[in-house]
């Protein structure tokens, strides 16, 4: 089996809201328009509440509310907005998974972090649109959850070889499977139709050194992880951003030097958004 394959159906066990499909449909049309995007993102209450809850959350840093979906739309930009439709959707989407796999408030909270340090590091290098950066870090390891979800079988006897080595995580994955979990996840964010500077991350974040195009989002998500991972390891961060390959700063005009002071903030920003994302919506307050 293959990771497209994998992928092929994957519709049958990840139940995608009407909305991202809608949405994608919509992307794809000659005459779409940020107001026509809007109106099928507001008639998901849910996600429009959550859309709305993330434009307006520190992450972002906005001086006035945002209180509409087509302003929203306005702040980030039409194919930035549908990059947060398909987070969104993905973390209300990915269900059943068994528990001795993964556990999934670890599984977000970490992938969440991983996005906030990369659109914060892409604001840093002064990216017009950082939203990508924060899809592509928060969905960086969803080629994990697919083969949970496909071959839990399998997926138990590599967790169990690894036992919970996610450095080895994917080299055990190429020895029993012939491919990885970033290969999957890329497989998948193709069939969602996601940007090719997206792909390219997910394909290539644990190896940066291997991208042979958007190396500069591939490298920055790389930094961001390196981050996220000593936070939630409890690991020296400082150690662990030190310990990135030069090149990889390189890439990105970053230093060790002007990233270490700002890591607790972006720590907490984190946190933030995470709440944002994961806590239920008050349909009163919708």
């Amino acid at each position: 089996m293959s990771p497209d394959e994998l992928v092929r159906d994957i519709d049958q066990l990840v139940a995608l809201p009407e909305v991202f499909i809608q949405v994608n449909h919509m992307m794809e049309q000659p005459n779409c328009s940020s107001a026509k995007l809007a109106e099928i993102i507001s008639a998901d209450t849910d996600i429009s509440s959550r859309l709305l809850r993330l434009v307006n959350s520190s992450m972002y840093g906005l001086r006035s509310k945002i209180d509409t979906i087509s302003r929203a739309v306005t702040i980030a930009g039409t194919e930035e907005l549908r990059n947060l439709v398909t987070a969104t959707c993905a973390v209300r989407s990915f269900t059943g998974i068994p528990e001795h796999l993964i556990n999934m408030e670890d599984y977000w909270r970490h992938g969440v972090t991983t996005g906030v340090i990369a659109k914060i590091l892409a604001q840093q290098c002064n990216v017009l649109h950082s939203e990508r950066l924060f899809v592509a870090g928060m969905l960086h390891d969803v080629g994990r959850l697919v083969i949970y979800l496909r071959i839990p079988d399998k997926a138990t006897e590599i967790l169990n070889i690894t036992a919970g080595d996610e450095w080895i995580l994917a080299e055990e994955e190429d020895h029993y499977l012939g491919f990885n979990h970033m290969d999957v996840g890329a497989a998948l964010m193709k069939s969602w139709q996601l940007p090719d500077s997206i792909i390219s991350v997910i394909q290539n974040h644990h190896t940066p050194k291997r991208a042979t195009d958007h190396k500069f989002d591939v490298s920055l998500v790389h930094i961001a992880l390196a981050i996220a991972r000593g936070q939630m390891t409890g690991l020296s961060v400082e150690e662990m951003i030190w310990a990135i390959d030069p090149s990889i700063w390189e890439e990105t005009g970053l230093s060790p030097e002007n990233i270490t002071p700002h890591v607790d903030k972006m720590l907490m920003m984190s946190l933030d958004t995470l709440k944002t994302i994961l806590s239920p919506i008050d349909q009163k307050q919708a």
